[in-house]
C-alpha cells in the first residue's frame, strides 16, 4: 500500500495535536494538584470560574462512580478504537472527522493515565455563573471532538443524493 505525502502529513498534522492535548491536559491538572491541592479551591475569575480539584471515579457528571475499573477498560477500548479512526491511513474519513476523533483520543488518554495513576480523573473547572459539573481539558477535547465529528459528517452527508 502507497501513502501520499498529504496522507502522510495530515497523519503527523494529527499525531501532533493529539501528543499537544494530552500534554496540555497532564499539565494542568500536575500544575495545579502541586498548586492546589485535591479537594481544595482557588478563585480564578471571582464569579465566573474557579479551580475546585476533585477526583471523579466514574464517567460525565459521575454516573457509575462505583465502578472505576469499567471506566478504565472503556478508556483503554476507546483509545485502540479512536487511534485507528484518526490514524490508520486506509479509513477514508474526511479531515474535520478525524480531526474529531484525534480530539477525542486525546482527552480520553489524558483521562485514562489519571484514571491509571489517580484512580480517578482529576476535574478542575468550575463554573460558578451557572450549576453544571466539574471538568477538565480532555472532557472539552472530547466535546469538541464530538462536534467536529457531527460537522464532518452532515457536511460530507450534504454532497450525497439519498
Amino acid at each position: 500500500m502507497i501513502i501520499s505525502e498529504s496522507t502522510k502529513i495530515k497523519i503527523l498534522l494529527n499525531f501532533f495535536i493529539f501528543f499537544l492535548i494530552v500534554i496540555f491536559d497532564q499539565l494542568t491538572k500536575r500544575f495545579l494538584l502541586f498548586d492546589i491541592g485535591l479537594n481544595n479551591s482557588k478563585q480564578f475569575i471571582p464569579g465566573v470560574i474557579q479551580f475546585t480539584l476533585v477526583q471523579n471515579t466514574g464517567g460525565a457528571f459521575s454516573i457509575l462512580k462505583q465502578y472505576p475499573v469499567f471506566f478504565q477498560i472503556l478508556g483503554v477500548i476507546n483509545v485502540l478504537i479512536f487511534s485507528y479512526l484518526a490514524f490508520c491511513p486506509v479509513v477514508k474519513l474526511n479531515d474535520t472527522i478525524k480531526m474529531g476523533c484525534t480530539f477525542i483520543l486525546g482527552g480520553t488518554v489524558g483521562n485514562l493515565i489519571d484514571r491509571l495513576v489517580h484512580n480517578g480523573v482529576i476535574d478542575f473547572l468550575d463554573f460558578q455563573f451557572f450549576d453544571f459539573a466539574i471538568f477538565n481539558l480532555a472532557d472539552i477535547f472530547i466535546d469538541l471532538g464530538v462536534v467536529l465529528i457531527l460537522l464532518g459528517w452532515f457536511v460530507s452527508r450534504k454532497g450525497t443524493v439519498s
